[in-house]
């Protein structure tokens, strides 16, 4: 009987017969895996060098904020009257700041403007295109724009819009029965410029140079005095020939309400869901409801709490509503109102219902020489080294249906009154 081979006998024989045949057929395979990797690499590094060698920086795209090119019109107007000069002066200066585009396109508008006859008070017509970057600017600040308040264009200083003052009625008719007519009751509403102007005092500083800090600085002045006045106008003022008449006034007597004297948690959710009942007893649409109210009444609201000492309101305003229906706060909302001069106010709109009709174009001017009152006292600009910027703003408010906003007075809500 022959003798078994050990494993160890068994494998030196097979390195010895075929381990060169084996180790070559592996090499084989791995260079075949391998040489489209390898290749590859040596393009990619080649492609690298070539681009280090002859690569010109690819040009850098910023965008550029909302209003600024705006605020840069008001600056350099604000620099060419420092410098005695007018319009021309001011399209000149933006040239020598790199604005080429922006210049040519000011000397353009400025042309057209000419060749119209437009009026322009005394100031300088800016670009449509960058009026309208400033006004989108605005609407994300003012507190009627942002909560969705219609904006219709007004180029021609007037429009008039079918104003809903009855609702139309629908009927079931039996079989050969004359249909009822069903009419909407409507009339017009009118709508006319009325001038805001916004008056900024500049540092005489922030207007020698093309800086786009500069730029941000007045931009933010100026839209920010203009949320001011037009939040307050919007909402209270009591309409005229030189300002818009606000909700307040626009309200129907059957939708203004006095809260509960009793501050209470229970009182707050009623004088809160008549004001709601108000609408909806109105038929009114309800396409973009939302409350407005003063930071006071907020605060009051985040702060309530329930016999448990939970919050009542807090987690639904901390989003942005209030009952499901977003909300806004501004001072354009008094607090030193109604009995003892001491009570707020709570609006609910329907904010499709409001109209503000908008020229789209802004007025700007400027002037080291003019004086201005700061809250306090009367500034001269020039003594403070400083340049006056103004900006004209034209637009109008209405209410298609006067129901369609419900007016809480009386409102003694404050943290701390429960």
């Amino acid at each position: 009987m022959p003798k078994l081979m050990e494993r160890t006998e068994l494998i030196t024989l097979i390195k010895e017969t075929a381990g060169a045949q084996v180790a070559e057929f592996v090499r084989e395979a791995m260079q075949r895996e391998l040489a489209p990797l390898a290749q590859q690499q040596t393009d990619f590094m080649g492609r690298l060098l070539t681009g280090l060698q002859s690569r010109e920086s690819p040009p850098v795209v910023i965008a550029e904020d909302k209003g600024l090119s705006f605020a840069r019109c008001l600056r350099a107007t604000a620099a060419s009257k420092m410098a005695g000069n007018g319009a021309a002066g001011a399209i000149e200066i933006l040239r020598q700041w790199g604005s080429h585009d922006l210049a040519e396109k000011w000397a353009e508008a400025r042309q057209k403007a000419l060749a119209a006859g437009d009026a322009t008070a005394g100031g300088f017509l800016v670009p449509p295109q960058y009026s309208q970057e400033v006004i989108e600017f605005l609407r994300a600040r003012a507190v009627i724009r942002r909560l969705g308040a219609r904006v219709l264009p007004m180029p021609t200083g007037t429009v008039k819009i079918p104003k809903l003052s009855g609702g139309a009625t629908a009927y079931y008719l039996g079989e050969n029965t004359n249909a009822t007519t069903s009419q909407p009751t409507t009339a017009q509403l009118t709508l006319s410029f009325k001038k805001l102007i916004t008056m900024v005092p500049v540092s005489n500083d922030l207007l020698r140079y093309s800086s786009p800090g500069a730029d941000s600085i007045v931009r933010d002045d100026t839209v920010n005095a203009m949320r001011v006045r037009e939040d307050s106008a919007f909402i209270r003022d009591t309409g005229s020939d030189q300002a818009p008449k606000g909700l307040r006034h626009w309200a129907h007597a059957d939708n203004i309400l006095e809260a509960t004297a009793t501050v209470s948690v229970q009182n707050t959710f009623t004088d809160l869901g008549l004001l709601l009942q108000k609408l909806l007893d109105a038929n009114i649409p309800m396409i973009s409801p939302a409350w407005i109210m003063a930071p006071r009444t907020e605060q009051f609201l985040m702060t309530l709490i329930n016999s448990q000492g939970n919050p009542v309101f807090r987690p639904e305003l901390i989003m942005g509503r209030l009952w499901g229906f977003p909300y806004g706060v501004t001072t354009g909302v008094p607090t030193n109102v109604g009995t003892g001069s001491n009570k707020s106010e709570i609006y609910l709109a329907d904010m499709a219902q409001v109209i503000i009709g908008e020229a789209m174009n802004l007025i700007v001017d400027a002037s080291p020489d003019a004086a201005y009152h700061d809250g306090t006292t009367v500034q001269a600009a020039y003594s403070l080294d400083q340049t006056i910027v103004r900006a004209i703003a034209e637009h109008d408010l209405g209410l298609r249906h006067d129901k369609a906003v419900a007016v809480l007075t009386q409102v003694s809500w404050k943290p701390g009154s429960v």
